[in-house]
């Protein structure tokens, strides 16, 4: 079936449908500039109200797979490739990309100029659009489109309920605001006791599990939709050893009486060079968010201890005193490259350290 992503300016782009193609979505309109790892891209929670334009050309060639689930199910609202694989090459038996959209009802659209739609975005900005079929009536897309509302997206993708990981070691609490299922993987891998726990947790239950740290995690959405998280945060980062992912990092910035502001298009990959002050080395990183934190505020409690070297953003805050780290990018990868798994070794030091302390 001929389908079509409608602008809100009014541009469009054809192309055909796949998956569910009995859909019509909406939502926000990002590029992905990742060569593999499409499964894991739009699993993640933090892909939630967006439709995902992946510039690699060729999208589904080893098809998917439960073992790269970055969750339960896709989260992104539909996906834009240029060519699907029919039938994925893969000794494990995989699944198609075509079956596996059509399994979870979500839709998506090849034979698109991605190219061209990427510049579109790139030189436009982060739009609004809806994907369906191409001859959908205007009164479709308009009212698709007034039905995009992002302001709850983290209560939408966070965990129901409290669950446990692992068994022994430090106690680390991950408040989940749309949590990939790699950073639990890097925190049990590191013979950590992990417990994950609603974004809606007070202070009171964060005190409750006695934590020896606590992880903020990644999530979608604007970050200053979202304030009335922020006293759960200052209580953890005057209190534990914490780590801010992604939005974690924004909600501490925004804690600390920073502000955060869109970019125009968005950091989205896993190709993006990262500068770490501290040891000098550049990092190759996988990133996923729509808006940065400005750390001039904060400058006087935090050293900016990661740089994006395409835009000079800050990616990354280490407090002067506290055992408090925050990264704009995802040092869990999935997908991506490994280069900044030091960072939870780091973090377990802040932990191991504190506890030392506290013990004492």
């Amino acid at each position: 079936m001929k389908g079509a992503l409608f602008f809100e300016d009014g541009t469009w782009f054809g192309g055909r449908l796949i998956g569910d193609i009995n859909q019509v979505v909406a939502g926000e309109v990002v590029f992905n500039t990742s060569m593999t790892g499409y499964q894991e891209i739009l699993t993640d929670p933090s892909y939630f109200g967006q439709i995902v334009v992946l510039t690699y050309p060729l999208i589904g060639n080893y098809g998917t797979f439960p073992e790269a689930a970055e969750s339960l199910f896709p989260w992104a609202e539909a996906v834009i490739v240029k060519r699907d694989s029919p039938i994925p090459s893969h000794f494990g038996g995989a699944e198609s990309f075509d079956s596996y959209l059509k399994r979870y009802h979500k839709c998506g659209l090849v034979e698109v100029d991605t190219r061209a739609l990427t510049l579109h975005i790139r030189n436009f900005g982060t739009q609004h659009a809806v994907l369906g079929p191409l001859n959908m009536t205007e009164e479709t897309r308009k009212d698709s489109l007034s039905r995009i509302d992002l302001s709850r997206s983290v209560y939408r993708v966070t965990t129901p309920k409290v669950y446990d990981l692992g068994q022994n070691g430090p106690h680390i609490v991950v408040i989940d605001y749309g949590a990939k299922n790699s950073i639990m993987e890097q925190l049990v891998k590191r013979d950590m006791w992990v417990t994950v726990v609603p974004a809606t947790v007070s202070v009171q239950e964060l005190a409750s599990y006695v934590p020896d740290g606590v992880v903020l995690s990644n999530g979608p959405g604007n970050p200053s939709d979202f304030t009335d998280l922020l006293p759960t945060v200052r209580y953890a980062l005057d209190n534990y050893p914490t780590l801010g992912i992604c939005l974690g990092h924004q909600l501490v910035g925004l804690a600390e009486g920073a502000a955060t502001y869109p970019l125009k298009f968005g950091h989205h990959g896993a190709n993006h060079p990262l500068l770490d002050h501290r040891s000098g080395k550049v990092l190759i990183t996988s990133q996923n968010h729509g808006y940065a934190v400005d750390p001039t505020p904060l400058v006087d409690r935090y050293l900016i201890r990661l740089t994006n070297l395409h835009d000079q953003t800050a990616e990354g805050f280490q407090h002067k005193t506290k055992p408090i780290i925050t990264v704009q990018h995802h040092p869990e990868a999935g997908p991506g490259p490994w280069d900044s798994h030091y960072l939870f070794d780091e973090f377990l030091d802040l932990v191991s350290q504190q506890r030392g302390l506290t013990n004492a």
